[in-house]
């Protein structure tokens, strides 16, 4: 059985399209990010990627750079605060407090 794989084109085919998908997949990620200076993260890939150790710093380095789409200061995901109940829709009628 692995005497098949081993002479298989379509398994060699395969295993060098994972590597190479596997190779670029830091840049694929800091492109998908948006990461600011797009340069150094294909650098540290191409660097890094020549070696076996190097390429976990690459894909570690593509998810923590910082992105060029920069959030809105208010923009977090937690509500901010509620109006008081009742004050506004009292306000907006004519008839406040002191009515």
């Amino acid at each position: 059985m692995m005497i098949f794989f081993h002479s298989s084109a379509l398994f060699w085919l395969g295993l060098i399209v994972l590597l190479a998908f596997l190779a670029v997949l830091p840049t694929l990620i800091a492109l998908i990010r948006g990461a600011d200076d797009i340069g150094y993260i294909i650098l540290i890939n191409v660097i890094c990627c020549t070696t076996g150790f190097g390429w976990p710093i690459a894909v570690i380095a593509a998810m923590r750079w910082p992105s060029r789409y920069a959030r809105r200061p208010g923009s977090s995901r937690q509500p901010g605060p509620m109006p008081p109940s009742g004050g506004i829709r009292r306000n907006l009628r004519g008839r406040g407090p002191n009515a």
